[in-house]
């Protein structure tokens, strides 16, 4: 058991040293909508794509690295190296499956101040309990 473990471990760290990362997410249930409200500070918007499909939520895109020094910067001012860099780049993918029904048509997304609010309108046209009559 405890091989397994050290190995889940292992696999753990091989797979957040891959470019990948988790950005922090809010899903909240309101009376006519789900909002999803996740951080992208320092993401572009073209970098970031939003889709439904068969009721799962999919955020996905890629946090590029900028060049701490600049490209401006000549040869002999560049830092010889870093002591510390803690943030976090590469691709990321959020999946979101929603047990409710949602109105895809009126879905809207928009970023502020590098947080990106999905909102996700509940429809009434489905996902509730309706009784069928059964006639003779």
């Amino acid at each position: 058991m405890r091989r397994i473990i050290v190995r889940l471990d292992e696999m753990r760290s091989m797979a957040s040293s891959h470019s990948t990362w988790v950005a922090p997410v809010d899903v909240c249930e309101m009376d006519d909508a789900i909002l999803v409200r996740m951080e992208l500070p320092g993401v572009s918007l073209n970098n970031v794509r939003v889709t439904m499909l068969d009721n799962v939520l999919k955020v996905d895109g890629r946090k590029d690295r900028d060049n701490p020094t600049g490209n401006l910067i000549p040869e002999a001012e560049r830092p010889m190296r870093f002591i510390c860099l803690e943030r976090s780049y590469g691709n990321f993918t959020l999946d979101i499956p929603l047990k409710w029904p949602i109105d895809v048509g009126n879905i809207s997304a928009k970023m502020i101040d590098g947080v990106l609010h999905i909102r996700l309108p509940k429809t009434q046209t489905c996902g509730r309990e309706f009784t069928i009559p059964i006639s003779e």
